[in-house]
């Protein structure tokens, strides 16, 4: 008797290799995302080193000083200030930025997950303080700039104080002096900071 002969299926052995194919496409494009992510991943890591590294930590803010660096004088502030005076009289916000903190600054000293947000609060409560002050003294209309005063409450601000990670000198409840028909007048300048050796805002009014 001859031996049975089986003819293929040839549409089974179509559907069979259509799948093996869409199978190999699959790995080959779960691979190509794999690749992909690593790339966004290194990508990010090169972006943040390089924004953190665009600020250079002064020699005055290191954290391995032993001992704080000389406090700057008042003067060192007067150019900012008196600008800083002018911003006040115009209730001009973006003029006043001049005095303040920078954010390069900032995120190198807050040891906090996300600094860019704190800083924008800090800024929000800044133009509001700034507003404020427009508009309780008029008299800025006619004001001399004069000095700055600082006080000598707080000082040496050390790493891991306030969730820093750098150091600074630092003075509350200091004023801006400004001479008005001949009789001196000043308002209070809430917090300033010291980035290597320059005075700078980070508070107007009490902040939360």
């Amino acid at each position: 008797m001859d031996e049975e002969f089986v003819i293929p299926d040839r549409r089974s052995e179509l559907a069979r290799r259509i799948v093996l194919c869409q199978m190999m496409h699959m790995r080959l494009l779960c691979r190509f995302a794999l690749h992909l992510a690593c790339v966004g991943s290194l990508l990010c890591c090169v972006s943040s080193v390089s924004a953190q590294g665009s600020a250079q930590t002064p020699a005055h803010n290191r954290a391995s000083l032993q001992d704080p660096p000389p406090r700057p004088a008042a003067s060192e502030a007067s150019e900012r200030a008196r600008a800083f005076l002018l911003a006040v009289r115009d209730d001009d916000a973006e003029a006043a930025l001049a005095f303040f903190l920078p954010r390069d600054a900032f995120r190198l000293i807050k040891g906090v997950t996300d600094p860019d947000r704190f800083y924008d609060r800090l800024v929000r409560r800044f133009r509001a303080d700034l507003h404020a002050l427009h508009q309780a003294h008029p008299e800025l209309a006619e004001a001399r700039f004069l000095r700055v005063e600082l006080s000598r409450r707080r000082g040496w601000v050390r790493p891991r104080q306030e969730a820093n990670r750098l150091p600074y000198w630092s003075v509350r409840h200091s004023r801006l002096v400004y001479e008005v028909a001949g009789q001196e007048r000043s308002f209070e300048l809430r917090t300033l900071i010291t980035w290597d050796d320059h005075w700078y805002l980070t508070h107007l009014g009490e902040f939360h």
